[in-house]
């Protein structure tokens, strides 16, 4: 059951208007460490944009976003069902990192609470890093199956192979994952996802955001997802790339490494996918 349990992350909150100078220098520290950073006095939609603008050297324009890049996450009323499309309904959206299918994902997400559902909606959020160092010191093999090249396909017909644990440099990884319709697995990997999906279960922690709180999260670290809810809830979604004075690196810490290939871990998707990668996967 996830924890409900978040100071582990950073009881810290910033606000938009106090995260220049030193006060941004201290929010990359804390990201650095933790992951994610909690904010808190978000007056509405400019005070969104203040926070991105803030930690982001540019926003992304998201297949969903409104002209000044923010995504508006509430239930459509419409999209239920549609692969792609879970987060603009009411029910449970799986753990996932945002944007698995691209080439390289954004670094950062924002997501914002602008009006809280009746019922449900928390946040679930997962260290990647916790995951990984669980798998390193109790399954080793998993790690080095979910590492492959063509470990996952994730996407449509305009998807990509990408491992779903990948180490950039010695010691410092980069997790994506997606659990829907449009995630499929090579047999060996597929073979390990039960242990990924009980060490995910072990370190998955619980948020609520009230109006006006909001969370930032590695997207190359921390895994994302939410519980079902009732109402009209609002959530307010900004993607981009990290400021310079964040301080981020690639990737995330971790002590364990494993021999890195000469070949990119990457690569895209060729004009027929293998047969063994169209199965739908179990996680």
């Amino acid at each position: 059951m996830p924890s409900s349990d978040t100071n582990g992350t950073s009881g810290e909150k910033f606000t938009a208007r106090m995260l220049d100078g030193a006060a941004r220098e201290h929010a990359g520290a804390v990201l650095r460490e933790h992951g994610m950073l909690r904010l808190a006095r978000l007056g509405g939609r400019d005070d969104v944009l203040l926070a991105a603008g803030w930690l982001m050297s540019s926003l992304w324009k998201h297949r969903d976003a409104d002209p000044d890049s923010l995504t508006v996450i509430r239930d459509t009323g419409h999209h239920d069902g549609r692969p792609g499309f879970a987060g603009l309904g009411h029910g449970a959206l799986a753990l996932h990192t945002e944007c698995a299918q691209h080439p390289t994902p954004p670094r950062l997400l924002l997501l914002a609470c602008a009006r809280a559902g009746d019922t449900g909606g928390d946040s679930l959020l997962v260290d990647g890093q916790a995951v990984l160092a669980e798998l390193a010191e109790h399954h080793p093999a998993a790690i080095e199956a979910l590492a492959a090249e063509r470990a996952a396909y994730f996407g449509g017909s305009g998807g990509r192979f990408s491992p779903v644990l990948q180490q950039l440099a010695v010691s410092r990884w980069r997790l994506r994952l997606r659990q829907d319709d449009l995630a499929r697995f090579s047999p060996d990997a597929q073979q390990h996802l039960p242990t990924l999906r009980q060490a995910i279960d072990r370190n998955t922690h619980r948020l609520r955001l009230a109006p006006g709180q909001g969370v930032v999260l590695d997207n190359h670290r921390l895994l994302h997802g939410r519980t079902a809810f009732s109402g009209e809830r609002l959530i307010l979604r900004a993607l981009g790339e990290p400021h310079a004075a964040l301080g981020l690196g690639p990737g995330f810490p971790a002590p364990w490494s494993m021999p890195i290939p000469a070949t990119a871990h990457e690569e895209a998707h060729p004009a027929n996918t293998p047969r063994e990668l169209l199965s739908p996967t179990g996680i």
